[in-house]
């Protein structure tokens, strides 16, 4: 069974932002009888792990808190959840299967929400993946790889993924089934598209994701989420048509390189 607590990242010093506020408060609100454990430097001593310290130390806090998620999972079991996540419902009758984990849509893992029973072998497994390895590369550059591509990588070396929903797979054929990771749709967990920024929500909604990217600076948030206001706004055909006459997305990678 999966223990009630909740565990979350918080890695600086800075105030949390209102949407960050605003998504811990449905926490506290929907989870009263859970137990919130906050994950900082206080707490994860980082000298424990060369990928998490150099990822503090270079300010690139969500990288850090990749690890340090997997490893808060799979040492005590409970939920994780990124600190932009908003509850609609508790996870009560979730809590009896000895794991939980959705897609954010088209096979990708939703690694801003997971729920695990202590030591649980493909948390362990995705784990594994920064045994001895360093955040800052050889030649000086980071080691961006995104957590949902690593946990994919790393898990379909033991188990195969299998999308599905809870009414079609038991607690009792989740455990007798120990080669797939079962893994349920998008509306679950994410229910926001990631690109549009329209949420999604449906009656099978426990929570939303809302892809705040508080890690990141704000001149490298202000095109996405401006694109994401003008989508709401106008409509996706519309914004991506403006996107495709005026050559943007030719500009942008013109001026990354």
């Amino acid at each position: 069974m999966i223990p009630k607590i909740i565990h979350f990242c918080w890695l600086s010093n800075d105030a949390y932002p209102p949407l960050i506020k605003k998504c811990i408060n449905t926490w506290k609100e929907k989870l009263p009888d859970y137990e919130f454990v906050l994950w900082d430097t206080n707490r994860f001593n980082l000298d424990d792990n060369i990928w998490a310290k150099q990822a503090f130390e270079s300010k690139k806090y969500a990288f850090a808190a990749d690890y340090i998620r997997l490893h808060a999972v799979y040492n005590y079991g409970g939920i994780y959840l990124d600190t932009d996540i908003e509850v609609i419902k508790s996870f009560n009758n979730l809590l009896e299967r000895p794991y939980f984990i959705g897609s954010e849509g088209d096979g990708i893992i939703e690694a801003g929400v997971l729920g695990a029973e202590k030591h649980s072998d493909w948390v362990k497994q995705s784990l594994d993946y920064y045994t001895g390895k360093e955040f800052i590369k050889i030649d000086g550059n980071f080691n961006t790889k995104p957590l949902p591509n690593i946990m994919t990588e790393q898990i379909s070396q033991i188990k195969t993924f299998k999308e599905t929903v809870p009414e079609n797979i038991s607690a009792a054929k989740m455990r007798e089934d120990s080669n797939t990771i079962f893994m349920f749709s998008k509306d679950y967990f994410c229910a926001k598209n990631h690109g549009t920024g329209v949420i999604e929500k449906t009656t099978n909604t426990y929570c939303i994701h809302h892809y705040a990217m508080s890690w990141l600076p704000n001149k490298t948030t202000f095109l996405p989420n401006l694109k994401r206001k003008l989508m709401r706004l106008f409509g996706v055909n519309s914004v991506d048509r403006v996107i495709y006459l005026l050559r943007l997305r030719e500009l942008k990678d013109t001026l990354k390189k």
